[in-house]
């Protein structure tokens, strides 16, 4: 195996998106880095305020998360749908069951309300082996 199969990604995918499948709802993601410049200037643009207390070590851990939620609501989540019945309906699932629309803040509020959920996602959007094209079509024969 070469080693531009074993590492090349799509570029594609890594701005657009793949599907994660969670069963009753599923959300599309960009990567996190790689070919996803609009996550990395994001990043940079909501951390520089804070750029001295990174360099020392000494940022408030809560500002931290805040500002990674609201950076993956706006450039990593690229949609969410949850299925109502046998169809998927656009939209996120509040605590009591509701459908919230697709915006950045329900994505938000979804984020910090469900930390595992986040760590997961967070976890995926890193991981560069999803990304490529060849993981994609091998997933698509196998379903």
């Amino acid at each position: 195996m070469s080693m531009y199969s074993q590492f090349a990604t799509d570029q594609g995918l890594e701005k657009n998106g793949v599907v994660l499948d969670y069963g009753n709802f599923r959300v599309t993601i960009a990567r996190a880095g790689g070919s996803n410049k609009k996550f990395s200037r994001l990043l940079e643009r909501k951390t520089k305020p804070y750029r001295r207390q990174i360099q020392n070590d000494s940022m408030d851990d809560v500002v931290a998360d805040r500002i990674l939620r609201e950076v993956y609501a706006e450039s990593i989540i690229q949609n969410w749908e949850t299925l109502e019945g046998d169809k998927w309906k656009k939209g996120i699932e509040s605590p009591d069951g509701k459908i919230l629309p697709f915006c950045n803040n329900n994505i938000f509020d979804t984020l910090t309300n469900l930390p595992e959920l986040f760590a997961d996602i967070q976890t995926q959007a890193s991981k560069a082996a999803l990304f490529k094209q060849t993981t994609q079509e091998d997933d698509a024969k196998n379903s």
